[in-house]
């Protein structure tokens, strides 16, 4: 397979190991994420230094962050893969954020101020089911984010952190499934029921929807990529979830 490049960066790198490892490091995420180095595609550090403008030792830094953060596969000779899309990640990916983001919106629900009621409220308008013809997934995509961040506005940075980064490693799944000719997973129309139950300060029941509007989007795209994979780990959760009540 022939070596993908990796676009240019806009600015500078800083000086430093650390922080221009951070740089590379952002760049080439952002790349995968978005599907601009799809998975199989090969990245080189000699390459990538050379684009840059620095030595190996950053890129390096920055390929063991990627290799942490399941994005790449380490080769010989100083090369790399994006990772393959996988069933256990896409699995435990979702797992993690049908439950962190269930609690995180019960708690966040009744801090929601009049403003970012009516914010939910146009923004879910914007995400009903495109139409295919002229459809946009980056834009759609951005604006679906937003949403799912914005229900969870006042469950803290901590947690908004972790779940942004679980999102965003859901994303390529979500481009691989509209992008192969199926549309958007099911469940378009829920989040305006979210942002209705959001406005009616129903935390419990806004936090049970949620876990269902996950789970059956993470069902799908499983369906999708492996057939005969068993999410024993996702069923859990949604059972969990779906009992959460706040009566505990």
């Amino acid at each position: 397979m022939s070596t993908h490049r990796t676009g240019h960066l806009q600015g500078t790198v800083p000086p430093g190991t650390r922080d221009s490892a951070l740089v590379i490091h952002d760049h080439l995420r952002s790349q995968i994420l978005e599907g601009r180095l799809g998975a199989g595609s090969e990245i080189n550090q000699a390459q990538v230094a050379a684009q840059f403008g620095i030595s190996r030792g950053p890129v390096r830094e920055a390929f063991r962050l990627l290799e942490r953060d399941g994005l790449i596969d380490m080769k010989i000779n100083h090369r790399a893969r994006v990772a393959e899309l996988s069933a256990d990640d896409l699995e435990h990916f979702y797992t993690l954020r049908v439950l962190n983001e269930s609690l995180a919106l019960s708690v966040s629900v009744p801090r929601l101020t009049p403003s970012e009621l009516d914010e939910l409220a146009e923004v879910a308008d914007g995400l009903r089911a495109p139409d295919p013809r002229d459809f946009d997934f980056e834009a759609w995509d951005r604006v679906h984010q937003h949403f799912h961040l914005l229900l969870l506005a006042h469950s803290g940075p901590r947690m908004l952190d972790s779940i942004a980064g679980w999102m965003a490693r859901t994303q390529r799944y979500r481009r691989t499934y509209a992008e192969g000719g199926w549309g958007l997973p099911p469940g378009a129309a829920e989040h305006a029921r979210l942002a209705q139950l959001c406005r009616d300060r129903d935390a419990d029941g806004a936090a049970r929807l949620l876990a269902v509007h996950l789970s059956r989007a993470a069902l799908t795209l499983l369906a999708q990529i492996a057939p005969t994979h068993e999410p024993a780990l996702l069923r859990a959760a949604i059972r969990q979830a779906a009992t959460r009540d706040g009566r505990g």
